[in-house]
Order: structure tokens, then C-alpha cells, then sequence
């Protein structure tokens, strides 16, 4: 049995099928931003005759291009011309001059623009258009790792030079390579970054506080908000900064302050009167025990005068002792391996002995755990007495050889003082009105600042880059930091329309399975695909036009998100 012939369109009608996908989402929420309109009023003008293509246009499809393929620069033309023109920004007869060129000379214009005052200027219009609130800053920085020898770069006194791409101490852990350093500021409001600065590759993380707390000054129009960030910040220029021009930080005190040290040997002989502020589940597994949080605020507070609370974790606990148990057995095992330079099987004295485990206790940082005892062993062996070949009536004499062997023993005293001080960690503060179980709250979040330079890295693929233009690299890089603004804001949205309409999942997974907590890559992908078909006579009139059906989950993202559905073929 013969299946029917499939229909044949006539000569003069033509089928044209476009992409729609998530790109009427990304265009309204650029429009929001007001993106365009901002890249036009900040950038240059450019000299001489001017480009069909504006600039702004250009960037916003590198924009959507990032958020939705991440295609490189030569492919961009050919993915643009997959998709409704206009769903892009573009006009009909705009998509054929796309190409790498203008997206490269797009960036070099970028480049001249002044991109603090951009950067301003889009975090004030966030601010306005999503209602963000400012009460807590979280900062973090990465390293962008490049392969390459990047020569040819401006000399670092030059000015107006992009940042410099060379070694420092490399954050993917490949200290053969260059960098750039990437400092990302977010809020504490759905973890959306509200401020980007791309540094030199070999600019210490303490050096970049100042210049981004001034900065975000500025957006916020003040210094009423909290500053939180890493131990880098805990050095007294960057504290006295803030403190002395009425702001307020939050940061993790590092081991190497002498309060670290004077606290730990005190708490080693006496009882800290410790309070329970948290409790909660364990993230690694149901049935693994609860996580709970114990503080107490140092009375002595720090050498300025700040306030130092300590903590205890009972996960911390279990890790630090877990961490000094791998470090002992590792020890002990390199000690049993150790033998005398050359080919000696065994140390010749017990000095020499002594000397190399205590090498090795050194190197490995235990040396106030493990004792050290040097046992002389004694072995006997018969030598002949004379020269000469031996025969039957050769005599021998016993002769007795020394060698010293290490032994390792645990000093159980200082283990158990060592015990005592596992599970601290300590925050430092000038705020006087942040409770422990507070400032803990908000120290917390700042993992999510992480997330997002993790995301820059996995999600949007930001190595290996290609381009060899250090300006160029800074543009994009500074894109990369839209980028993810975009993506923050759209998780925001969601998950705050959600809580507002009373859900508490999408069918966003496969096979219709609920999200809780939909991310924007699931949001994307829920439009990802779908397709606007038209009937075009030979004059290219349209005389039909039909739309791939909406999945439930997708009429959901649209409805929340407020997006006009005429791109979707609804009403």
C-alpha cells in the first residue's frame, strides 16, 4: 500500500520559515534596559561617512547571540539570518550586512566609548525598570583565562589602553597562561550583577575595593548599603576607606590576622559561651546529619576597633577534621617512603634522620601533631678478615652496621587542642546593628556572586576566547557582563511572577517535569525552536501565516514574563 503523495506548493508560492524562539523575550527585557537607546546616546560618533548598520544594533544582536547560541563572530550573519528580522532588532535588508567585520569594528567602537558612564548608566535604569534593592552588595572577582602570547600590547603607562592580558595568580589553576582579571559586583536581590570592571592580569584582588565601593557609591547614591566580600578585603586601608566615609562592610577574616591566632589559642583552654542562631538540612544528603551554626561576638573586637564574630559549623567541623586525618595519613606514609639522598637504604645518623622528617613535618604543616622518634637499628653482617680470594681456612669477623629508622608518633595533646578549633570561621564588621545570626545570613549569599563568574566559565562559554585584539577582548568582555545581566533579570522576573500568582512549578524540564526555581537557560529553552512559517506569492506578498504550537509550560514562561504573544501567532 502506497502512502499518499505529499502536497506540492505551486511555482509562484514560496514557503518561508523563520525562527522565533526566546528572541521577542531577550528583545523585550533589552528594551526595558532601554539598550539601545543608551548605546546610541554613549558612543561616539564615528568619523566620516556612517554605517548603514548603526553600532547599537549590532551589539544587541551580539547580545541575543550570546544569550541564545553563543556563535562566534564569523557565524553570526548566518545564525542572524535564521531568525524573524525584527524579533532581532533588524530590518528585512539589514541582515546581509552582518557580517565578522562590522561585529569586530562594533567592538572597537565600544571600546571608544565611555564605558563607566554606560556601565552608570545601565545599572541606574535596572534599577528603576526591575525595582532593585540596594541594601546589600556582594563583590567577587575571577580570572579569564587566554592562550597566547598577546605581544603586541600597549605599553602599561600608556593611557586609554585596554586591560593588559598577562600571568598572575591564575584562578582555573593554569599559572603557565595569561589573564584578565574579572571584578563582578552583584545584589543581594536575585544575585543581579550591577557592576563589571575587567583588570590588568596581574592586579592583586586587594587592590580593586576602593575604586568599585566609590563606584557603587555612585549608583546607589550614597554609602546606606552593605559591602560584602572575601578576606581580600580585610587590610586596614580598604576598611578604613569605607568606615570613615559612613559605609558599612562585611568580611571573612583571614588566618593570617593576629586575632585569628589569639582567639584559637584561648578557645583551645576554655569554653566559649556559644549560641545557637541556624539549623537546617544538609545539602549533601537527606539522611546526613542536620548543619548547625553557633556564634559568639569576640568582646575584644579587632586591632581598629571593628567587630569580630566567630562561628561554628558542625559540617565545618566534620570537614576540618576530616582534612587533618588525609593530612596525617599522607604524612605518615611520605616519612615510611623517606630515604637518604643517593643510594642509601637507610640515614647513617640520627641527625640526619631527625633533620629530613623534620623536612617533611615542615612542608606538610604538622609538625606540632606528630613526634618524631629515631630508632637505631642494627644489623650484623660477617666480613672477611684480609685480602684476597676466599677460601676454606679464610677467617671472618662479625662487624655490626648502624642505620637510623623514622618512626612517627601522634601527640595526642595537641590533637586535641587542634579539635577544638575546628569548625571556626570568623566575619568582621562595622556594622553595629548586624546581629550574628544576620551578618551570617548575608555572608552566606555571597556564594551566589561565585555562581555567576561559574556560569560566565560553563553556561556562556567565555574561554577559549579567539580573539587576538585586547580591545576587542575588553569589549566582549564588558558584553559578557549584559549578558548576564539579562540572564539574572530574567530569573528574577519568573521566579517573582511565580511567587506572585501563587505557583510553585513550571513544566520547564523534560517530559513536562516541574521546576522550582526555573533558571534562565530553562526559560530559553522552553521557546528554543518554534518557528514562524509564511506563504509568500512571487512578488514576496504574504498571503498565509501559521505558527508552531506553544507548549503549555511556554504559554506559562509568556503570560508571566508579559510578553506580547503576536510573535507566537496568539492573539
Amino acid at each position: 500500500m502506497t502512502s499518499p503523495p505529499e502536497p506540492v506548493l505551486p511555482a509562484a508560492l514560496r514557503h518561508e520559515s523563520l525562527e522565533v524562539g526566546a528572541a521577542p523575550l531577550l528583545r523585550r527585557f533589552l528594551e526595558r534596559l532601554d539598550l539601545p537607546g543608551l548605546f546610541d546616546r554613549h558612543l561616539p560618533r564615528l568619523p566620516g561617512r556612517q554605517p548603514h548598520l548603526p553600532t547599537s544594533t549590532v551589539l544587541c544582536v551580539l547580545l541575543s547571540n550570546l544569550l541564545l547560541a553563543r556563535e562566534p563572530l564569523y557565524g553570526i550573519a548566518a545564525w542572524a539570518a535564521r531568525f524573524v528580522p525584527e524579533h532581532l532588532g533588524l530590518l528585512p535588508e539589514q541582515i546581509t550586512w552582518l557580517n565578522d567585520d562590522r561585529c569586530g569594528g562594533a567592538l572597537d567602537h565600544l571600546f571608544r566609548a565611555d564605558r563607566a558612564s554606560l556601565l552608570t548608566a545601565v545599572a541606574l535604569c535596572t534599577i528603576r525598570a526591575f525595582q532593585l534593592a540596594l541594601d546589600d552588595m556582594h563583590q567577587d572577582t575571577t580570572t579569564v583565562t587566554f592562550s597566547g602570547d598577546y605581544a603586541e600590547q600597549a605599553p602599561a603607562t600608556a593611557s586609554e589602553r585596554p586591560a593588559r592580558i598577562t600571568h598572575g595568580h591564575n584562578k582555573d589553576h593554569r599559572p603557565d597562561l595569561k589573564q584578565l582579571l574579572y571584578n563582578r559586583t552583584v545584589t543581594a536581590d536575585g544575585a543581579v550583577p550591577i557592576h563589571c570592571k575587567i583588570h590588568d592580569g596581574n592586579t592583586p584582588d586587594s587592590k580593586v575595593h576602593r575604586d568599585t565601593w566609590r563606584t557603587l557609591c555612585q549608583i546607589v547614591g550614597g554609602p546606606d548599603f552593605l559591602y560584602v566580600a572575601d578576606s581580600k578585603l580585610c587590610n586596614q586601608r580598604d576598611m578604613r576607606l569605607i568606615a570613615n566615609n559612613q559605609g558599612r562592610f562585611l568580611t571573612l577574616m583571614p588566618r593570617t590576622r593576629a586575632e585569628h591566632a589569639r582567639f584559637h589559642a584561648w578557645v583551645q583552654d576554655n569554653e566559649a559561651t556559644w549560641s545557637e542562631i541556624a539549623r537546617h538540612n544538609n545539602p549533601r544528603g537527606q539522611h546526613k546529619p542536620q548543619v548547625v551554626y553557633r556564634a559568639v561576638e569576640d568582646s575584644a573586637g579587632s586591632q581598629e576597633g571593628y567587630r569580630i564574630l566567630w562561628y561554628h559549623s558542625s559540617q565545618k567541623q566534620q570537614r576540618d577534621a576530616q582534612a587533618r586525618l588525609k593530612k596525617l595519613n599522607k604524612t605518615r606514609k611520605r616519612l615510611q617512603r623517606l630515604r637518604p639522598p643517593g643510594r642509601g637504604q637507610g640515614f647513617k645518623s640520627a641527625q640526619a634522620a631527625r633533620a629530613a622528617a623534620q623536612r617533611v613535618l615542615e612542608k606538610a604543616q604538622v609538625q606540632d601533631w606528630l613526634v618524631v622518634v629515631i630508632e637505631e637499628v642494627v644489623r650484623v653482617e660477617h666480613v672477611q678478615v684480609g685480602r684476597g680470594r676466599p677460601g676454606p681456612n679464610t677467617l671472618y669477623k662479625q662487624v655490626q652496621i648502624k642505620s637510623y629508622q623514622i618512626n612517627v608518633e601522634s601527640n595526642e595533646e595537641a590533637l586535641r587542642r587542634a579539635a577544638r578549633c575546628d569548625g571556626l570561621f570568623a566575619l568582621m564588621t562595622n556594622d553595629k546593628g548586624l546581629s550574628l545570626r544576620t551578618a551570617l545570613e548575608k555572608y552566606k549569599y555571597q556564594p551566589y556572586a561565585e555562581k555567576r563568574h561559574e556560569q560566565l566559565k560553563s553556561v556562556f562559554a567565555v574561554r577559549p576566547m579567539w580573539l587576538k585584539n585586547a580591545k576587542r577582548v575588553e569589549s566582549l568582555l564588558w558584553l559578557y557582563h549584559l549578558v548576564e545581566l539579562v540572564q539574572a533579570l530574567v530569573e528574577r522576573e519568573i521566579r517573582q511572577r511565580m511567587e506572585a500568582a501563587g505557583m510553585v512549578s513550571l513544566p520547564l524540564y523534560p517530559e513536562q517535569r516541574p521546576s522550582r526555581e526555573p533558571t534562565s537557560e530553562l526559560v530559553l529553552n522552553a521557546l528554543q525552536g518554534l518557528r514562524r512559517h509564511r506563504l509568500l506569492d512571487e512578488q514576496g506578498q504574504e498571503l498565509y501565516r501559521f505558527h508552531d504550537p506553544l507548549s503549555a509550560g511556554a504559554r506559562t514562561v509568556l503570560d508571566l514574563l508579559q510578553i506580547d504573544g503576536s510573535a507566537y501567532g496568539l492573539s
